[in-house]
């Protein structure tokens, strides 16, 4: 057997282990499932997130914005009001992260009783909405005077960035 032969032979059957593996991963997690891709269920099958969800929200967050920020190459007055979102946003992730456990807790006492008092509920709800709905807009305020002191080039970083999300969102 010439050794063309031999190379085509060991190239096909390595292809065609590749492909069974493949089929194979696919049937038993699907598409998008499995440890490196995909989400589980919205809400975990419940009407909150796990307490593992939030263990390190705050320091993941933080640690995406300071690598994007990075990347700007961000001059010192830059870097003053982009410190001042990130401080306002430790913060508050810190404090939420509280406050969602205490909302949960009142929520889960609530809801096992036999009557439950669901106008508490609703107003409670109610608050924490407009608590998160101020800090946005006291945040998206902060956000676009940092997006107005960047220049050109980083803007139109700052907006790949946002127009490549979005893409993924909309698939």
């Amino acid at each position: 057997m010439k050794t063309r032969n031999k190379v085509l032979i060991g190239a096909g059957v390595l292809f065609l282990v590749l492909a069974v593996s493949g089929y194979g991963l696919v049937s038993a997690y699907g598409p998008w499932g499995g440890p490196c891709g995909g989400y589980p269920h919205r809400f975990h099958s419940r009407g909150f997130h796990s307490d593992a969800h939030h263990k390190d929200m705050a320091d993941y967050v933080l640690w995406r914005m300071d690598k994007k920020a990075g990347q700007l190459n961000l001059t010192a007055a830059q870097k003053a009001k982009y410190e001042a979102i990130r401080e306002n946003l430790k913060s508050h992730l810190s404090e939420f992260q509280t406050g969602h456990k205490k909302m949960k807790d009142q929520f889960d006492r609530e809801i096992n009783k036999e009557e439950p008092d669901m106008k508490l509920l609703v107003e409670s709800t109610k608050t924490k909405l407009h608590e998160v709905s101020g800090f946005m807009n006291k945040n998206l305020d902060l956000l676009l005077d940092f997006y107005s002191s960047l220049d050109n080039r980083q803007k139109a970083m700052v907006n790949d960035e946002i127009r490549e999300r979005m893409k993924y969102h909309r698939s």
